[in-house]
Protein backbone atom coordinates (compact mmCIF):
# COMPACT_ATOMS: atom_id res chain seq x y z
CA UNK A 1 0.00 0.00 0.00
CA UNK A 2 1.59 3.09 0.64
CA UNK A 3 3.44 5.43 3.73
CA UNK A 4 0.14 7.08 4.63
CA UNK A 5 -3.21 7.09 3.96
CA UNK A 6 -6.28 9.76 5.10
CA UNK A 7 -9.61 8.80 5.26
CA UNK A 8 -11.79 11.36 5.74
CA UNK A 9 -16.01 11.00 7.74
CA UNK A 10 -13.72 7.83 9.19
CA UNK A 11 -15.67 8.21 12.52
CA UNK A 12 -18.53 5.25 11.52
CA UNK A 13 -19.56 3.51 8.24
CA UNK A 14 -18.15 3.20 5.57
CA UNK A 15 -14.85 5.38 6.53
CA UNK A 16 -14.21 3.34 9.72
CA UNK A 17 -14.36 0.75 7.77
CA UNK A 18 -12.08 1.28 5.09
CA UNK A 19 -9.39 3.38 7.59
CA UNK A 20 -9.38 -0.06 9.69
CA UNK A 21 -8.84 -1.90 6.34
CA UNK A 22 -5.54 0.06 5.60
CA UNK A 23 -4.17 -0.16 8.98
CA UNK A 24 -4.22 -3.85 8.49
CA UNK A 25 -1.89 -3.37 5.11
CA UNK A 26 0.52 -1.53 7.57
CA UNK A 27 -0.35 1.61 6.49
CA UNK A 28 -0.45 4.77 9.37
CA UNK A 29 -3.47 6.12 8.54
CA UNK A 30 -4.80 9.75 9.58
CA UNK A 31 -8.29 10.05 10.55
CA UNK A 32 -10.53 13.20 10.11
CA UNK A 33 -13.72 13.42 11.26
CA UNK A 34 -16.13 16.17 13.41
CA UNK A 35 -16.58 13.80 16.27
CA UNK A 36 -13.05 13.00 18.39
CA UNK A 37 -14.65 10.45 20.40
CA UNK A 38 -15.99 8.60 17.12
CA UNK A 39 -12.90 8.71 15.48
CA UNK A 40 -10.46 7.13 18.64
CA UNK A 41 -12.83 4.25 18.73
CA UNK A 42 -12.13 3.81 15.29
CA UNK A 43 -7.98 3.89 16.48
CA UNK A 44 -8.82 1.05 18.79
CA UNK A 45 -8.42 -1.25 16.08
CA UNK A 46 -4.95 -3.04 15.63
CA UNK A 47 -3.14 -0.59 13.37
CA UNK A 48 -0.73 2.56 13.60
CA UNK A 49 -3.72 6.02 13.55
CA UNK A 50 -3.48 9.97 13.69
CA UNK A 51 -6.52 11.31 14.88
CA UNK A 52 -7.66 15.05 13.36
CA UNK A 53 -10.55 16.46 14.39
CA UNK A 54 -12.37 18.48 11.88
CA UNK A 55 -15.12 19.14 9.39
CA UNK A 56 -14.29 19.25 5.98
CA UNK A 57 -16.70 21.88 5.27
CA UNK A 58 -14.81 24.00 7.02
CA UNK A 59 -11.81 25.47 4.85
CA UNK A 60 -9.91 25.83 8.77
CA UNK A 61 -10.34 22.55 9.53
CA UNK A 62 -8.89 21.27 6.05
CA UNK A 63 -6.11 24.00 6.77
CA UNK A 64 -5.00 21.84 9.94
CA UNK A 65 -5.49 17.89 8.19
CA UNK A 66 -3.41 19.52 5.61
CA UNK A 67 -0.48 20.34 8.34
CA UNK A 68 -0.78 17.29 9.84
CA UNK A 69 -0.57 15.27 7.12
CA UNK A 70 2.69 17.60 5.91
CA UNK A 71 4.27 16.73 9.49
CA UNK A 72 3.83 12.72 9.57
CA UNK A 73 4.70 12.08 6.02
CA UNK A 74 4.33 11.36 2.67
CA UNK A 75 0.61 10.61 1.84
CA UNK A 76 -0.15 7.78 -0.88
CA UNK A 77 -3.74 6.82 -0.35
CA UNK A 78 -6.31 9.84 0.10
CA UNK A 79 -10.23 8.75 0.76
CA UNK A 80 -13.10 11.30 0.59
CA UNK A 81 -15.74 9.76 1.83
CA UNK A 82 -16.76 13.05 4.38
CA UNK A 83 -20.45 13.04 3.34
CA UNK A 84 -24.06 13.95 4.71
CA UNK A 85 -27.56 13.22 3.24
CA UNK A 86 -29.99 15.54 5.07
CA UNK A 87 -32.89 14.83 2.29
CA UNK A 88 -36.28 16.09 1.98
CA UNK A 89 -38.80 16.75 -0.41
CA UNK A 90 -37.74 19.99 -2.62
CA UNK A 91 -40.81 21.95 -1.72
CA UNK A 92 -40.36 21.34 1.87
CA UNK A 93 -36.30 21.43 2.14
CA UNK A 94 -34.36 23.68 3.77
CA UNK A 95 -31.36 25.83 2.10
CA UNK A 96 -29.55 25.51 5.08
CA UNK A 97 -29.85 21.46 4.36
CA UNK A 98 -29.00 22.05 0.53
CA UNK A 99 -25.96 24.34 1.55
CA UNK A 100 -24.64 21.88 3.86
CA UNK A 101 -24.84 18.61 1.62
CA UNK A 102 -22.96 20.63 -1.35
CA UNK A 103 -20.91 22.44 1.65
CA UNK A 104 -19.68 18.34 2.69
CA UNK A 105 -19.97 16.38 -0.27
CA UNK A 106 -18.86 18.34 -2.98
CA UNK A 107 -16.57 21.41 -1.68
CA UNK A 108 -15.83 19.59 1.32
CA UNK A 109 -14.00 17.19 -1.06
CA UNK A 110 -12.53 19.76 -3.41
CA UNK A 111 -10.88 21.26 -0.23
CA UNK A 112 -9.44 18.43 1.06
CA UNK A 113 -8.15 17.19 -2.59
CA UNK A 114 -6.79 21.15 -3.28
CA UNK A 115 -4.83 20.61 -0.03
CA UNK A 116 -3.41 17.07 -0.36
CA UNK A 117 -2.47 16.54 -3.72
CA UNK A 118 0.17 18.82 -4.36
CA UNK A 119 1.88 17.05 -1.42
CA UNK A 120 1.20 13.30 -2.95
CA UNK A 121 2.95 14.90 -6.03
CA UNK A 122 6.07 15.90 -4.73
CA UNK A 123 6.14 12.82 -2.82
CA UNK A 124 6.09 10.57 -6.07
CA UNK A 125 2.49 10.06 -6.69
CA UNK A 126 -0.58 8.19 -5.37
CA UNK A 127 -4.34 7.01 -4.97
CA UNK A 128 -7.25 9.45 -4.81
CA UNK A 129 -10.66 7.54 -3.86
CA UNK A 130 -13.68 9.22 -4.08
CA UNK A 131 -16.88 7.82 -2.31
CA UNK A 132 -19.87 8.53 -4.73
CA UNK A 133 -23.14 6.96 -4.56
CA UNK A 134 -25.44 5.39 -7.13
CA UNK A 135 -27.90 8.64 -6.46
CA UNK A 136 -25.49 10.55 -8.38
CA UNK A 137 -26.29 8.33 -11.48
CA UNK A 138 -29.91 7.62 -10.83
CA UNK A 139 -31.24 10.49 -8.71
CA UNK A 140 -34.26 9.28 -6.67
CA UNK A 141 -37.40 11.46 -4.99
CA UNK A 142 -36.32 13.64 -2.04
CA UNK A 143 -32.98 13.44 -3.22
CA UNK A 144 -32.59 15.92 -5.77
CA UNK A 145 -29.42 18.15 -4.00
CA UNK A 146 -27.89 15.19 -3.13
CA UNK A 147 -27.85 13.17 -6.16
CA UNK A 148 -26.23 16.74 -7.79
CA UNK A 149 -24.00 16.73 -5.19
CA UNK A 150 -22.60 12.83 -6.05
CA UNK A 151 -23.52 13.80 -9.58
CA UNK A 152 -21.05 16.74 -9.55
CA UNK A 153 -18.37 14.48 -7.27
CA UNK A 154 -18.49 11.73 -10.12
CA UNK A 155 -17.75 14.75 -12.97
CA UNK A 156 -14.59 16.24 -10.99
CA UNK A 157 -13.23 12.46 -10.16
CA UNK A 158 -12.72 11.53 -13.78
CA UNK A 159 -12.03 14.68 -15.19
CA UNK A 160 -9.24 15.39 -12.19
CA UNK A 161 -8.19 11.30 -13.33
CA UNK A 162 -7.72 12.38 -17.08
CA UNK A 163 -5.68 15.38 -15.89
CA UNK A 164 -3.50 13.39 -13.63
CA UNK A 165 -3.20 10.68 -16.01
CA UNK A 166 -1.92 12.98 -18.91
CA UNK A 167 0.69 14.40 -16.18
CA UNK A 168 2.01 10.52 -15.79
CA UNK A 169 1.69 10.29 -19.62
CA UNK A 170 4.34 12.71 -19.60
CA UNK A 171 6.68 11.46 -17.00
CA UNK A 172 5.22 13.21 -13.90
CA UNK A 173 4.09 11.27 -10.72
CA UNK A 174 1.46 8.60 -11.33
CA UNK A 175 -1.96 9.41 -9.07
CA UNK A 176 -4.32 7.28 -10.02
CA UNK A 177 -7.97 8.40 -9.32
CA UNK A 178 -10.99 5.80 -8.39
CA UNK A 179 -14.55 6.62 -7.91
CA UNK A 180 -16.64 3.96 -5.88
CA UNK A 181 -20.67 4.28 -5.85
CA UNK A 182 -22.34 2.23 -3.82
CA UNK A 183 -26.04 1.45 -3.74
CA UNK A 184 -28.10 0.93 -0.42
CA UNK A 185 -25.23 0.59 2.41
CA UNK A 186 -26.47 -0.37 6.08
CA UNK A 187 -24.38 2.85 8.35
CA UNK A 188 -25.62 5.57 10.24
CA UNK A 189 -26.07 7.80 7.68
CA UNK A 190 -29.23 7.88 7.61
CA UNK A 191 -29.06 9.96 10.65
CA UNK A 192 -28.28 12.65 9.46
CA UNK A 193 -31.68 12.95 7.46
CA UNK A 194 -33.76 15.56 9.35
CA UNK A 195 -37.19 15.27 7.47
CA UNK A 196 -38.89 12.62 9.62
CA UNK A 197 -40.88 11.15 7.00
CA UNK A 198 -38.23 10.99 4.76
CA UNK A 199 -36.09 9.45 7.23
CA UNK A 200 -39.05 6.89 7.88
CA UNK A 201 -39.37 6.04 4.12
CA UNK A 202 -35.56 5.56 3.56
CA UNK A 203 -35.64 3.33 6.65
CA UNK A 204 -38.02 1.38 5.71
CA UNK A 205 -36.38 0.73 2.14
CA UNK A 206 -33.27 -0.47 3.88
CA UNK A 207 -35.49 -2.78 6.33
CA UNK A 208 -37.15 -3.86 3.14
CA UNK A 209 -33.77 -5.82 1.82
CA UNK A 210 -32.88 -8.98 2.79
CA UNK A 211 -28.97 -8.15 2.38
CA UNK A 212 -28.38 -4.52 2.02
CA UNK A 213 -24.42 -3.55 1.53
CA UNK A 214 -21.71 -3.81 4.41
CA UNK A 215 -19.27 -0.62 5.30
CA UNK A 216 -16.48 -3.71 4.80
CA UNK A 217 -18.34 -4.46 1.19
CA UNK A 218 -17.19 -1.00 0.15
CA UNK A 219 -13.87 -1.33 2.15
CA UNK A 220 -13.14 -4.05 0.02
CA UNK A 221 -13.50 -2.14 -3.15
CA UNK A 222 -11.19 0.18 -1.90
CA UNK A 223 -8.83 -1.87 -1.45
CA UNK A 224 -9.63 -3.73 -5.06
CA UNK A 225 -8.68 -0.84 -6.29
CA UNK A 226 -6.02 0.56 -4.38
CA UNK A 227 -3.91 -3.23 -4.75
CA UNK A 228 -4.27 -3.25 -8.57
CA UNK A 229 -0.98 -3.26 -10.67
CA UNK A 230 0.54 0.31 -10.96
CA UNK A 231 0.03 0.60 -14.49
CA UNK A 232 -3.82 -0.10 -13.80
CA UNK A 233 -6.26 2.70 -12.60
CA UNK A 234 -9.77 1.23 -12.33
CA UNK A 235 -11.56 4.43 -12.43
CA UNK A 236 -15.01 3.65 -11.81
CA UNK A 237 -16.29 1.19 -9.32
CA UNK A 238 -20.46 0.62 -8.41
CA UNK A 239 -21.74 -1.68 -6.43
CA UNK A 240 -25.16 -2.41 -4.94
CA UNK A 241 -27.40 -4.92 -2.90
CA UNK A 242 -27.75 -7.64 -5.68
CA UNK A 243 -31.61 -7.45 -4.87
CA UNK A 244 -31.56 -3.26 -5.75
CA UNK A 245 -33.11 -2.36 -8.99
CA UNK A 246 -31.76 0.78 -9.63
Amino acid sequence: MGDIGIVTGAGSGIGRAVARRLAEQSTMVILFGRDREALEETAEAPGAFLVVQGDVSRPEDVDGLVAAADATGSVSVLVNNAGCMPIAPAVSATMSDWQDTINTNLLGTLRVTHGILPGMLRSGGGHIVMISSVAGRHPFPAASVYSASKAALDSFSEGLRAELAAGTKRGGPPVRVTTIAPGAVDTPLTSSIRDPQTRADTESYYASMTAPLTADDVADAVCFAIEAPPHVCISDITLRPTEMVR
